[in-house]
């Protein structure tokens, strides 16, 4: 099992609005991208938190389907909408879990 842990800032003036709509989309993934075990969108509770206040964690088998699930077209829509407008920066993690 891999965790694909993705940790997101926002541009300053971000509305709540818009990254609770992101949130949104990105759990939706889930039944619609084969890949996917599980989704998970919370915030950071890091003390480094203020870096990257924003978690997302994918669930897939291995990195075979981490290669699937990003190349996968509703990942790239919910990429595409939802997060490169508002994204300032992101860092992502790929772990054995």
């Amino acid at each position: 099992m891999i965790q694909h842990i993705v940790c997101f800032r926002f541009k300053p003036g971000t509305p709540d609005a818009a990254i609770q709509a992101a949130g949104e989309a990105l759990r939706g993934m889930k039944g619609k991208i084969p890949e996917v075990r599980a989704v998970r969108w919370t915030r950071n509770l890091a003390p480094s938190a203020t870096e990257y206040p924003w978690v997302l964690t994918v669930e897939v088998d291995d990195m075979a389907a981490v290669d699937r699930y990003t190349a996968h077209p509703v990942h790239q829509q919910v990429v595409a909408e939802y997060l490169a407008p508002v994204r300032e920066a992101r860092l992502a993690i790929d772990v054995e879990a």
